[in-house]
């Protein structure tokens, strides 16, 4: 085979190369949103929109029901398209789908998947919630400070400081996607306290943590410091039946409290 074969050869493998390496890094649009503000029966959000393995300029459309485009914009780097919205409670759920555009100047664009804002923002039960309990000494005296928030739920959601008798002893509705953070001072004696998590949908209520005495105890029976995390433990089990080694320790973060036991529920 002469030269000039050899050469076409080449441009047509590397032309195959190049046009297979395209279909591989095929643009991938990702719709994300985050709720700044809750009213009754709104919602203002922040819609971003990202295509990372595009090449500038992107236009990014934001589009709803029916592949209506409700706000375009025009991104000359690589950073992601954020649209501002006041989406209002709709009849009908399909009334509030949304998805993200991606087009490039070539003329190719590529679709997100479609986020159903309904189901997100008025009918997501409450999951995943979490608790941590910490015990304190800024100077004044041993607090226990709780953060509380669950990863995913319809906001708004009311998070609750519950004593094991089922009383609510302190409540906040922080901005969503924020923790609420309980401070309270210890009682004479050990009790137990849980975070509860309650939106339209469901509640949710985490595991019983117990918590040490405050005032009446001695500072030295904590070994340990006093900025540690208290153990979160499971739901109460009546103590007859514990054996002497349960009964002896808990362990709170680094230190531990000896010889207590919890009282009955």
């Amino acid at each position: 085979m002469g030269l000039p074969g050899l050469l076409c050869l080449a441009v047509l493998a590397a032309s195959s190369f190049s046009k297979a390496q395209e279909e591989e890094i095929t643009p991938v649009v990702s719709i994300a949103y985050k709720v700044l503000e809750v009213f009754p029966k709104g919602r203002r959000v922040l819609i971003t929109c990202h295509a990372p393995q595009a090449s500038p300029p992107i236009t990014y459309s934001l589009c709803g029901t029916k592949n209506i485009e409700v706000a375009k914009k025009v991104v000359k780097t690589h950073e992601p398209a954020s649209f501002n919205l006041n989406i209002t409670l709709k009849s009908s759920p399909d009334l509030l789908t949304y998805f993200c555009r991606a087009a490039t100047t070539s003329g190719a664009h590529v679709d997100s998947a479609r986020l159903q804002m309904y189901w997100e923002l008025w009918s997501k039960p409450v999951s995943e919630l979490r608790a941590n309990f910490t015990l304190r000494d800024r100077g004044s005296g041993p607090r226990v400070e709780m953060s509380c928030q669950a990863s995913s739920g319809s906001p708004p959601i009311t998070y609750s400081l519950v004593g094991k008798d089922g009383q609510v002893h302190l409540q906040q509705r922080p901005r969503h996607g924020q923790p609420a953070n309980f401070s309270f001072l210890p009682g004479q004696t050990s009790d137990w306290f849980q975070c509860q998590a309650a939106n339209s949908v469901n509640v949710q209520h985490s595991a019983l943590t117990l918590v040490p005495p405050g005032h009446d105890q001695k500072m030295e029976d904590w070994q340990g410091p006093l900025e540690s995390p208290i153990l979160a433990l499971l739901p109460y089990r009546s103590t007859d039946h514990l054996s002497e080694e349960e009964l002896g320790v808990f362990r709170t973060g680094n230190g531990e409290v000896r010889r207590c036991k919890a009282a009955a529920m």
